[in-house]
């Protein structure tokens, strides 16, 4: 190839774009940035969430300014807020607003000193009375102090501060022990992915800082276009770690102090069970829960509650952040969702989030992932699309385009992970244009040499057909290949598909395609045989099916399942059974679980039972929580179903339910706090287990929990035995799954209630003779107390024991995050007996 031709080449051009491309990823080139950024937007803007009515919000709004007064208003007003708030119930205030110096001036502060002095004065000459009411005075004109005292009494109140970046002229004298106090040393993770740090630190005046529950920074960071996406959580000063204000609220809200924060350096933060994931720079991509400035969290105009107009009973036990929204006085956002989002609001966002563990990420292999997209796209530019022509060129890229831009929105929408696919859209459509003009003007011999290699080019689109598990496309395209000896091993290797397939008619008639060319090629007349002979009859899956062999067709083809190559049997139960296997594409390990629905349901109902396991599949597919099994894929076989699913090493714990086997009490909570947790994002997702049981929790070898089954305890509560009975026992079942009612996420909670008793006592709370006397204790007889069983334990775990297993669902916790805290309390007050002990 000469000069000329070489930088011509259609490969070199490819090769040229892609570096272009791949160079402005790794640097974080400003206009992928962006399009990466308007990308995320869109996802974030298609996933928001219901707000939560725990959280509301106090609006120091126009019409508040307009009745009380110009802003800003004496602390006094607000000090009878916070103390009307305290008085109601509310189970955390948090604050918006600085209060860095005092109200009262210098003259003011003379004449509160000068009442003093008088009061002092008229006490030592026995006039009391008078003496009182000069006091009296002096305390009116100290608002400073009012509001100091009202902090200090309601004992909940978390204020902000800020923190300076860049050159400072340093902080104002701190009070001893405050900055200790509000921030934490407990670290871990990576050093050498530090958060952010600051040079200068801005906090309330000294008494009021000191009078707050505790302090957090309200500082945001803005992405080039002045759009806020994500909160810094944690930001350094003089050697210390601050968290903001709403992790500092959360971490109240858990009854954990910000001395229990522990921060992973560039990974997460750990807050009791509850882990919070973060970038590299400590900063979590909160989930919004409002779609405009009126916002969907419950608001409140501080004068009407000020006033009496709304009853501050309506705050008992609420989350009450205050904060301004008025026009041209508070401080506004551009985010996602909103272009004009209040401080305050964006605040709420962040701390349901918090709470609710829902956040957008980007693990660490993410990056992988996007390289890896960028090469796929490389090799189509370089190797494939100059090999087709213009029209198949077009679909295809189209094709793949709708799958970059999907892969971003549905990995964003639903599994919350912000893939970047922007960057290799862009490559792609850059590519195609340059690569199909220069087509455009190529000479007559250049077109000439394209054509001719249209056969290459059913031979790759065949290859790649195949390695996507579409044989029959991929025969098609081979078949108009000119038949040499490399497409007869094209040939014979698709056929041997066919037969992991099972399918073998049609890898009969590859075999007889490829005898019409060469009829003695390795033992193609042997196969074409064995594949004439072999018959429907083979049975794979079935509880009581024959064993794997019966699926081998001598010469070795691996069995396979879907695209799944079967390795072992690893164990049967009642209406299928669970194989190893492993996903070729990728090289990884999967367990397979089968259903052989056919012999389970009647003909009638297969149809609708079919379209129920794959729409339970469907929705467990989509949990994506670290301590829930991980559902791959679904498919079906000759009325054979299957799962693929996360292959887990460890054991299940119904070995730990045996009295001389019992784990720890502190670890049993550790345990189920995890199972809680999951419980609580698959409730949200609107995913109800049904069989919370020990055998459906696994305890891996490094000590990870995870919950599996979820969706299959519908499907199998379909199947009936050859006798009628509905498989499976009944003794983790809730009193309104026994009796045939409406299920919700409170359901599994008693099941993991069941669970917890047996895994602390080695006995279950339910026992009976018979099914019937079993059922009728859990729909109607009490629990014996668990102390009974296992004296050692506190009162609070009996407590938690008896809410769970409360007979009316009303009367249990109402979702898995209130038990998580309640988890904690128990833990605190188990490690605390064991210290006495």
């Amino acid at each position: 190839m000469n000069s000329s031709a070489f930088w011509k080449s259609d490969w070199f051009v490819g090769l040229v774009v892609t570096a272009i491309f791949t160079v402005g990823y790794l640097i974080g080139f400003p206009p992928l940035q962006r399009m990466e950024q308007g990308a995320y937007d869109i996802g974030v803007s298609a996933s928001i969430k219901p707000a939560s009515n725990q959280i509301v919000i106090l609006d120091i709004d126009d019409a508040s300014i307009d009745r009380i007064g110009r802003w800003p208003w004496s602390r006094s007003i607000i000090a009878d807020m916070i103390n009307k708030l305290s008085a109601a119930g509310a189970s955390q205030i948090g604050l918006d607003i600085f209060f860095t110096e005092r109200q009262s001036d210098d003259s003011t502060s003379q004449m509160i000193e000068f009442l003093k002095q008088q009061a002092k004065i008229l006490k030592d000459q026995g006039r009391a009375s008078e003496a009182a009411a000069t006091l009296e005075k002096a305390q009116n004109l100290d608002i400073d102090a009012k509001l100091v005292k009202a902090v200090n009494q309601a004992g909940n109140v978390v204020m902000p501060l800020l923190f300076d970046f860049g050159s400072s002229n340093g902080s104002s004298a701190i009070p001893p022990g405050l900055l200790d106090r509000i921030s934490t040393t407990n670290m871990g993770g990576n050093p050498g992915l530090p958060p952010l740090v600051a040079s200068g630190i801005r906090l309330p005046f000294d008494e009021l800082a000191e009078a707050a529950a505790d302090l957090g920074h309200l500082n945001v960071q803005l992405a080039p276009g002045g759009v806020v996406r994500n909160e810094p959580l944690i930001i350094e000063y003089n050697k210390r770690y601050f968290p903001s204000l709403s992790l500092a609220m959360a971490a109240q809200q858990l009854h954990v102090s910000s001395h229990d924060i522990r921060v992973n350096l560039g990974s997460d933060i750990e807050m009791g069970v509850l882990d919070v994931p973060t970038d590299a720079k400590m900063r979590a991509w909160p989930v919004f829960h409002t779609s405009g400035k009126d916002g969907s969290f419950k608001h409140y105009s501080f004068y009407d509650v000020y006033s009496g107009h709304i009853p501050p009973k309506l705050f008992q036990n609420k989350i009450v952040l205050i904060g301004i929204t008025a026009k041209g006085i508070g401080s506004n956002f551009v985010t996602p969702v909103s272009d004009q989002m209040s401080g305050v609001e964006f605040t709420a966002n962040v701390l349901q989030s918090i709470l609710d563990h829902t956040f957008f990420s980007r693990p660490a292999w993410v990056k992988m992932v996007e390289l890896g997209i960028l090469v796929l796209i490389a090799i189509y530019l370089i190797g494939l699309l100059p090999r087709l022509g213009a029209a198949a060129a077009a679909i295809v890229s189209i094709l793949l385009l709708l799958a970059l831009l999907s892969v971003n929105f549905f990995a964003l929408t639903a599994y919350s992970l912000w893939i970047q696919t922007m960057t290799a859209s862009a490559m792609l459509i850059l590519g195609h244009v340059l690569l199909t003009t220069k087509r455009y003007f190529a000479s007559e011999e250049e077109r000439e040499r394209i054509s001719s290699e249209s056969a290459e080019t059913n031979k790759m689109l065949g290859l790649s057909f195949q390695s996507q598990g579409m044989l029959d496309m991929a025969f098609d395209k081979f078949r108009k290949c000119p038949m040499n000896d490399d497409m007869l091993a094209t040939l014979y290797n698709l056929a041997l598909d066919f037969e992991r397939k099972r399918q073998f008619n049609k890898a009969s008639t590859v075999y007889e395609h490829m005898a019409e060319f060469n009829p003695t090629y390795k033992d193609i007349q042997a196969r074409i045989l064995r594949a004439k002979n072999a018959g429907e009859t083979m049975i794979f899956g079935t509880s009581g099916g024959s064993n794997m062999s019966t699926l081998l067709i001598t010469g070795g083809a691996k069995p396979t399942l879907g695209r799944y190559e079967i390795v072992k049997e690893l164990g049967r139960g009642a209406m299928g059974t669970v194989y190893l296997g492993r996903d070729p594409k990728i090289n990884r390990e999967v367990a397979i679980k089968t259903m052989a629905l056919s012999q389970e349901f009647e003909s009638d109902e297969l149809q609708e039972v079919k379209e129920r396991f794959f729409r339970e599949a469907e929705t467990a597919g989509r949990l994506t929580h670290p301590n829930i099994v991980t559902i791959f894929d679904a498919g079906e076989e000759h009325d054979l179903a299957y799962i693929a699913m996360e292959f887990l090493n460890g054991t299940d714990l119904s070995p730990f339910t045996k009295k001389e086997k019992l784990l720890p009490a502190a670890a049993v909570l550790k345990i189920t706090g995890k199972v809680a947790e999951a419980l609580h994002y698959a409730h949200n997702q609107g995913v109800i287990h049904r069989d919370i049981k020990p055998a459906n929790i696994m305890l891996l070898r490094n000590k990870t929990v995870k919950v599996t089954d979820f969706g299959i305890a519908r499907i199998t509560a379909s199947s009936k035995t050859k006798t009628g009975v509905v498989l499976g026992t009944p003794s983790y079942m809730s009193p309104e799954q026994l009796s045939g009612k409406h299920v919700d996420g409170r359901s599994d909670l008693f099941s993991m209630g069941v669970m917890l008793y047996e895994l602390l006592t080695g006995t279950r709370p339910f026992r009976g003779d018979s099914m019937a006397t079993l059922m009728f204790q859990i729909a109607n007889e009490p629990h014996p107390d668990i102390r009974e069983h296992n004296p050692d334990l506190p009162e609070s775990v009996s407590k938690m024991i008896d809410r769970l297993l409360a007979k009316e669902p009303e009367n249990r916790y109402d979702n898995g995050g209130e038990v998580v805290r309640a988890i904690i309390s128990c833990l605190n007050d188990v490690n605390a007996k064991e210290k006495r002990a």
